[in-house]
């Protein structure tokens, strides 16, 4: 079901030659104002420094970079001077790499970065208890305000399933539908999206068509947050039925799914079933679920009772060979969950994301221009 590495970590909380089962957790917190002088001091510093290390990639050294702290400049190098996708930055993050507890202090419930804080520390609140050290940090700066995000790794428990759920994400009415085959209970999920998505389309249309820039951006933020918002209830009360149910959670793989008939559905929608899938996978993996991928040709289309495949129209299902009726959308998560025990596309997703707990490559994360 899942698989554990051996932890390496060179200090007093060694455990190597043991097994442990770990998922990365990334927090947020606002920084006290008593260190935004600091940051922001920090701050100025590193966009000279990162103007610098884009113009000539070859000094990544941290002796061209001397009026700023070591530690920042050897972070700022990997996150932006070795990204060659990297051009420019217009709003910089202040990433700290924790090099195994060297760099960053932790204390109970505050983190000490004495190149930032000396002898203070900042207070935080982890969802979840910390196994280790702090992996890594990252400050940044947002309408006069320093927020810090702070990577940890988690201990995770085993869930022991015994079968799967089928998740079918939906371009149309709701967000998602689950089935357990086993039980035969449903769950619709989430709200009828196309009517709210065909709202705010009319809306923009018109706010375009008299240029008002500013308000289109407002309610692109507003569509957003809504978006996630969604996204992570729907993801939460999958992870509780599965849960419940004692399930493994199965999806279908929708990463080749841009073209053809359904991708125009998909393309309508205009709704971000890869982050409802990333939510899924990451709450999953904290509570030791594990989250597999199947082939989603014929899902909606072949009757869950005699594997048939019939011709759908509508979010009605009707079996030509055995006159099973259903809904479309839970035909095909009953569906999603029998062809997760013999069609899974790939076996690695049978396992946890668990890794080694060592320093992270600081870098790696999104690029914020």
């Amino acid at each position: 079901m899942s698989k554990a590495f051996p932890a390496k970590l060179g200090n007093k909380d060694s455990v190597v030659g043991q097994t442990v089962f770990a998922v990365c957790v990334t927090n947020k917190v606002i920084v006290p104002h008593k260190f935004h002088s600091i940051l922001d001091g920090i701050l100025s510093k590193s966009y000279v420094a990162v103007k610098q290390m884009l113009k000539d990639r070859t000094k990544s050294s941290t002796k061209y970079y001397k009026d700023m702290p070591s530690v920042v400049a050897k972070s700022l190098v990997v996150k932006y001077q070795k990204n060659k996708k990297c051009k420019s930055v217009c709003k910089m993050v202040l990433p700290i790499c924790g090099d195994k507890g060297k760099q960053i202090k932790l204390d109970n419930n505050s983190i000490r970065i004495p190149c930032i804080t000396k002898k203070e520390s900042i207070p935080i609140h982890p969802l979840k208890p910390i196994t280790g050290n702090i992996r890594s940090v990252e400050f940044w700066k947002r309408k006069s305000k320093w927020h810090m995000s702070y990577t940890y790794n988690t201990p995770v428990e085993i869930v022991e399933t015994n079968g799967f759920c089928g998740v079918d994400r939906n371009a149309r009415d709701n967000v998602a539908t689950i089935a357990d085959p086993i039980s035969g209970k449903v769950q619709r999920l989430g709200p009828d999206i196309m009517l709210w998505k065909n709202n705010l389309k009319n809306r923009k249309a018109k706010l375009q068509s008299r240029g008002v820039k500013n308000l289109l951006v407002k309610i692109n933020r507003t569509q957003s947050n809504r978006t996630k918002d969604i996204n992570h209830k729907v993801s939460k009360q999958i992870i509780d039925f599965a849960i419940l149910h004692r399930k493994a959670i199965a999806l279908e793989d929708l990463s080749k799914i841009k073209s053809g008939k359904c991708g125009k559905f998909v393309k309508k929608s205009n709704w971000s079933y890869f982050q409802l899938e990333q939510f899924i996978k990451y709450k999953a993996s904290l509570h030791g679920i594990p989250v597999v991928y199947i082939n989603p040709a014929y899902t909606s289309k072949t009757c869950s009772r005699c594997g048939i495949i019939n011709n759908v129209q509508g979010k009605k299902f009707s079996c030509i060979n055995c006159n099973h009726k259903d809904h479309r959308d839970a035909n095909a998560a009953f569906n999603i969950a029998k062809f997760a025990c013999t069609d899974v596309i790939d076996t690695n997703e049978r396992e946890l994301v668990s890794g080694r707990i060592d320093a992270p490559q600081t870098g790696k994360g999104e690029v914020r221009c």
